[in-house]
C-alpha cells in the first residue's frame, strides 16, 4: 500500500475533541489493517479561551482570522488535506482560504446519513450549532431534514457542553437529561440523533443511547482516514 497522506488537524477546541479525533483515526487504522502504519498527522492546537470569548461576543471574523492561521500552519507542516476538529467552528469555514483541501464535516455526515437510510436528524450541539441556523441550513442543503431541540433543551445541552464536557466531566444527571432530550427529538420525527459536538460522545460512554445515533466525530474521522489511505478521493478543495 502506498504511504498514507498526511492529515492536518486544526484542533484545541476543546482538548477533549482533539484527543478523540487523533485516537479515532489511529484506532480505525489499527482495526482495519492490523498494523501501526496509520497516517501521519500534524495538529495545530489553539489556545481555546480566546475562541470561547470570541464566540460569545459574536466576533466570528476574529475566529475566522485565527483559524486561517492554523490552516496555514498545518499546510506548512506538510498536511495534504485538513479537518477542523469541531462542529461549531465550521460556521466560519466559508470565510477561510485554506492552502490545502478541507474535508467539511457536513459533507461527510450527509454522505454517511444517505448510506444509512437516515432522512431526518435531531440536531444536538452547542447553542451556536443548534441556534445560529448555519448548521441546520447546511444539512438541509445536503438533503437532510432537521429537528431542533426546544429553546430550553438547547440551553441545557449548551450548559452541559461548556460547564462539564469540555472539562472532561461526565455527570450522571446530565446523561439522563440528554437522553430525555434525544427521546423527544425522535418522538418529533427524527430518524436518528446527530451528535454535532465532539464532546457529546462522552455522554454515551456510560451506556449507548436507546435510539439510532450519528456521531459526527466518528463519521468525520473515518472519512478522513479513508481519504488518507486512498479509499476515497481528496476533497475538491477549500470551501
Amino acid at each position: 500500500m502506498p504511504e498514507p497522506l498526511t492529515i492536518g488537524i486544526v484542533g484545541g477546541m476543546s482538548p477533549e475533541s482533539t484527543i478523540t479525533y487523533y485516537q479515532q483515526i489511529v484506532r480505525r487504522h489499527e482495526a482495519a489493517l492490523h498494523n501501526h502504519g496509520y497516517p501521519r498527522m500534524v495538529i495545530a492546537s489553539v489556545s481555546f479561551q480566546q475562541y470561547v470569548d470570541w464566540q460569545h461576543a459574536g466576533a466570528w471574523d476574529q475566529v475566522a482570522a485565527g483559524l486561517q492561521r492554523e490552516f496555514e500552519a498545518v499546510a506548512a507542516a506538510g498536511a495534504d488535506f485538513a479537518i477542523l476538529a469541531t462542529n461549531t467552528m465550521h460556521k466560519v469555514l466559508p470565510q477561510i482560504t485554506s492552502p490545502v483541501p478541507v474535508l467539511h464535516i457536513l459533507d461527510a455526515v450527509a454522505e454517511h446519513a444517505r448510506a444509512a437510510g437516515v432522512r431526518s436528524v435531531g440536531l444536538t450541539g452547542t447553542g451556536f450549532t443548534m441556534g445560529d441556523g448555519f448548521y441546520a441550513a447546511g444539512l438541509e442543503s445536503r438533503g437532510l431534514a432537521v429537528v431542533l431541540p426546544t429553546a430550553g433543551e438547547q440551553a441545557a445541552i449548551h450548559r452541559i457542553i461548556y460547564d462539564e464536557l469540555i472539562l472532561g466531566r461526565i455527570v450522571p444527571a446530565s446523561v439522563g437529561e440528554f437522553t430525555t432530550i434525544a427521546q423527544s427529538l425522535v418522538g418529533r420525527g427524527a430518524d436518528a440523533v446527530l451528535l454535532a459536538c465532539t464532546e457529546l460522545e462522552l455522554l454515551t460512554r456510560p451506556a449507548p443511547l436507546p435510539m439510532p445515533v450519528l456521531d459526527t466525530t466518528h463519521i468525520h474521522t473515518d472519512t478522513a482516514w479513508e481519504i488518507a489511505v486512498g479509499r476515497r478521493p481528496l476533497p475538491a478543495g477549500a470551501p
